[in-house]
């Protein structure tokens, strides 16, 4: 019996040895599975928008603009600066969206974020470095490549003081010092800069939302106005829209006026609206590409209709047209439908449990390229509108090279009603307009036969309402439509279709009795199973 013992007693440390050996072999398995695991996940990195609504996932354009070799070989990296408290509740939001635009950019974009309060040296620098001062969260876009000074100093005087545009007067000038207010928010922020650089963009991340009446997020447009903002970076001078400041009201009684909606919308594309007074000017300046009238309240005289024919028959032109239904404008009316559009004298009406509705709701048409991301979706249009009688398939029309296209149409049950005064109105087939009832179209004269030519033809946008662009009325797909149409206009079609994004919310609604028993569950019984699991390891382990 003592041998077999003294046999047996050095077997436990060679057992102990293998054990510690297949430790440390484990666990140098486990540390290389690791570091592989984690290199190859930086190497091939990939994301993945697990959002109902793809929140997170940047359209198919904004994409391939971050790619192509407009902001790749642009000259040098452009630049974004996020000015931005980390205590935002938009900070997570913001951080991802341009962290991605950052990534599909590559090295063609550099992307810093700042926060001012623990961040002040910085802050201060960029202030000193752009002349914009902060005052509240921002984004900050250089899409500057060196130059000269002299280089430099000509096409900021190019951009700020054209010598081909014509002199604005009377009214005219306060619209213009408003508009160029409005649409300089880095010299709103700093008087003291003269000349800021044309290619420099700051945007207020308040201006990234869109809020109701209670002050409550109702749709996201930061991918809208962030790509727009790098492309003008890269542009530089804006686009020019002349507006017929003498032909509108420049004031109004309900909220903002719809030229400074306008404004604001159009400043999102690089696009500047330019007031121009057509009594004061013998031709539509060359370098406009295009001109408004915007709730024309007058009509125009022989030599301003026959400008505006000049106008639109050049090779290349482009009108934008919002109506005021309730003004007489038998001129401007008489233009229109020589090319396709009727502007009819009636009013976009239906009646609900005893109740006149004015509001019209429509459908945007399906086949138009401008409508690329609304079509089949459904708006409402506030305030009067009048129907548009569009005559897309006219021979004498097409022969000529002429074709008017439906943009927005009236659902079922509205009507386009004529006894404007009418107190119970019904709908009277003899007199009043029925179904289809266009909103808006569009006209496109010429045909491109190659790429040469593409942009060598003039085109049209009629609305038959103003009112939707009164503050306080423009629904994020309205202001997709108005921004769509624009570039449409001006032929960029590259930026047809980013618009707001609608922030969805989802309520779960529990019943007092499911709430406690969520509470049980969670400070009861879950604590009391971990401890349960916990003792049951431990009694197993002391065995």
């Amino acid at each position: 019996m003592p041998e077999t013992s003294a046999s047996s007693s050095p077997a436990r440390p060679v057992r102990r040895a293998g054990r510690t050996v297949n430790v440390i072999i484990q666990t140098i398995l486990f540390v290389t599975a690791v570091v592989a695991a984690n290199y190859l996940s930086c190497a091939n990195h990939k994301r993945y928008d697990l959002t109902e609504k793809r929140n997170f996932t940047l359209s198919d354009f904004s994409q391939k603009f971050l790619k192509s070799d407009i902001l790749q070989n642009h000259g040098a990296p452009v630049q974004a600066f996020v000015v931005m408290r980390r205590t935002s509740p938009h900070y997570s939001r913001i951080y991802h969206l341009l962290d991605e635009y950052q990534r599909l950019a590559g090295k063609a974009m550099s992307l810093e974020f700042i926060d001012p309060l623990r961040q002040t040296d910085r802050t201060l620098e960029l202030e000193a470095i752009y002349g914009i001062q902060y005052s509240e969260d921002m984004i900050i876009i250089d899409g500057f490549v060196n130059k000269t000074e002299s280089d430099e100093d000509a096409e900021t005087n190019q951009a700020t003081n054209p010598t081909s545009a014509p002199k604005a007067q009377d009214s005219a000038n306060a619209l213009e010092t408003a508009a160029a207010a409005d649409a300089n928010p880095a010299a709103n922020a700093n008087p003291a800069v003269k000349k800021p650089s044309s290619h420099l963009r700051a945007i207020r991340v308040s201006d990234l939302y869109l809020q109701d009446e209670n002050q409550i997020i109702v749709a996201w447009q930061d991918e809208d106005i962030i790509t727009s903002n790098l492309i003008s970076s890269i542009e530089g001078s804006p686009r020019t829209i002349y507006l017929a400041a003498d032909k509108m009201n420049l004031q109004s009684q309900d909220g903002e006026p719809a030229w400074i909606v306008l404004a604001r919308i159009l400043l999102q594309q690089n696009i500047e609206l330019r007031p121009i007074r057509l009594a004061d000017i013998d031709a539509i300046p060359e370098d406009a590409e295009a001109l408004a009238l915007i709730g024309p309240a007058y009509d125009l005289n022989e030599r301003e209709l026959k400008m505006l024919k000049q106008y639109w028959d050049r090779q290349q032109s482009a009108l934008l047209v919002t109506l005021d239904p309730t003004a007489k404008l038998d001129n401007l009316r008489i233009f229109l439908r020589s090319y396709g559009i009727t502007a009819r004298n009636d009013r976009i009406i239906t009646v609900k449990d005893g109740q006149t509705l004015s509001n019209a709701q429509c459908l945007f048409s399906r086949g138009s390229e401008i409508n690329s991301s609304l079509q089949g979706k459904s708006t409402v249009f506030e305030g009067v509108s009048c129907s548009l009688e569009v005559r897309e398939n006219d021979e004498r029309l097409l022969n000529k090279r002429i074709q008017p296209i439906g943009l927005a149409q009236a659902v079922s049950g509205w009507w386009g009603e004529t006894r404007l005064h009418e107190q119970n109105p019904l709908f009277n087939p003899e007199e009043d307009y029925a179904e289809p009832l266009f909103l808006s179209a569009a006209i496109l004269r010429g045909q491109a036969t190659s790429d040469d030519t593409a942009n060598l033809v003039s085109k049209m946008v009629v609305i038959g309402n103003t009112d939707f662009l009164a503050s306080r009325k423009t629904r994020p797909e309205q202001a997709d439509f108005i921004q769509s149409s624009v570039n449409w206009l001006i032929g960029r079609e590259e930026l047809i279709g980013i618009g707001p994004k609608k922030l969805y919310r989802h309520k779960m609604t529990i019943l007092a009795a499911h709430n406690a028993f969520i509470t049980k569950l969670v400070l009861i019984f879950i604590p009391a199973a971990i401890i349960l699991i916990a003792l049951i390891v431990w009694n197993t382990r002391r065995a």
